[in-house]
């Protein structure tokens, strides 16, 4: 079998050197997006990867071929060929695993659970990759295999820090992301936490003008916390809210879910946050988000340079595949999860063993 990576600016024209060099009957092993001279993943540009393969016979016939020159792509070019390698990857994952030698084959019900809970099967292989033959363990335990498989997930998860206020000074952390995730009850959440059972001055500030309703949410949440709100509708009116609260521990910023897709938005956001360098900034993702479209979501915000991801209705998703696929591709601190809509009791620290266990539930 003949294998080779290709490098590009986006998928359309990987997918054609694929099918340029090894031929229509190649099958793609591997895919990544990444940012060339990125810093965890943000910032620099972003490129395409993708490992291909194709049976030496096939590719002996390709190259006899003539070469085709492909046109630039389109958008919808793009997108039908992301829609087609996306396709091929479980087909490829099982031809692989029909040509493993007969004594791999045991993980392949790890494999199995791990693609059930939404994990790419890339990032599936190299957790089960060197796992001990389970027939060699005392009393052939299959739970031994699975707890190792748990301890490497929760090894993986290990950048995890929340909100950490100094004795001396203010915090400001800002909650950015798209709509419908919950960003303004998580600021109740943690507003709450931090006065009332943690004792220090807070400060709320509301940028989401776009929804009196959210305005509205916020002042009722402020006077039942007992801590003040300010309502800014630009830039240099956060920069006065800041200065005027700058006694206070911490101050929360709530800002307007934005379209990942619209460019105008994300550099209105862009530009409220650059008041201040120092703001602390969480993207907030929903775990019900489909992982195509956290995916976008992450690539479209990482303009607004994001420390921490922080993720909501961890209750309600069926699998959290996802939080571990964006982990492995931006390698972010997490800060906080949320398990309800009860404020101030339904968030806490995200913590490793219990995402690791909840991936891997049946």
């Amino acid at each position: 079998m003949k294998v080779k990576l290709f490098t590009a600016q986006n998928m359309a024209e990987a997918m054609a050197q694929v099918k340029q060099d090894l031929g229509r009957d190649a099958i793609i092993l591997h895919t990544r997006r990444f940012r060339k001279g990125a810093i965890f993943g943000f910032f620099g540009k972003e490129m395409v990867e993708v490992m291909a393969a194709v049976d030496s016979a096939a590719a002996t016939i390709s190259e006899k071929k003539p070469k085709i020159v492909v046109p630039a792509a389109t958008d919808d070019t793009q997108m039908t060929a992301l829609q087609l390698e996306m396709s091929n990857m479980r087909k490829m994952i099982e031809q692989v695993l029909c040509q493993l030698p007969q004594n791999s084959k045991q993980y392949s019900s790890l494999m199995d659970l791990l693609i059930k809970n939404d994990i790419e099967p890339l990032i599936a292989a190299n957790l089960v990759k060197g796992l001990p033959d389970e027939k060699s363990l005392v009393g052939s335990d299959q739970s031994i295999v699975r707890k190792l498989l748990l301890d490497r997930i929760v090894n993986f998860l290990q950048k995890i820090d929340g909100i950490d206020i100094s004795p001396s000074g203010c915090k400001t952390v800002a909650l950015i992301g798209p709509t419908g995730v919950g960003k303004t009850t998580t600021v109740a959440k943690l507003a709450a936490n931090f006065a009332l059972k943690e004792g220090y001055k807070v400060a709320l500030v509301t940028a989401d003008t776009y929804r009196i309703a959210a305005v509205e949410q916020l002042k009722i949440y402020g006077d039942i916390i007992g801590v003040p709100i300010e309502i800014v509708y630009s830039p240099d009116e956060l920069k006065a809210a800041l200065y005027r609260h700058n006694d206070k521990n911490l101050v929360l910023i709530d800002t307007a879910g934005r379209s990942p897709s619209n460019h105008y938005q994300l550099t209105e956001l862009q530009a409220l946050l650059a008041v201040d360098p120092y703001i602390e900034t969480h993207l907030v993702l929903s775990t019900t988000t489909k992982y195509k479209d956290a995916l976008e979501i992450v690539n479209k915000f990482s303009v607004c340079s994001p420390q921490k991801f922080l993720f909501t209705k961890v209750d309600e998703a069926s699998n959290l595949g996802t939080i571990l696929n964006l982990l492995y591709h931006f390698p972010t601190t997490v800060s906080y999860m949320t398990t309800g809509q009860s404020v101030p009791d339904d968030i806490e620290l995200a913590s490793s063993t219990k995402l690791a266990n909840m991936i891997l539930r049946d």
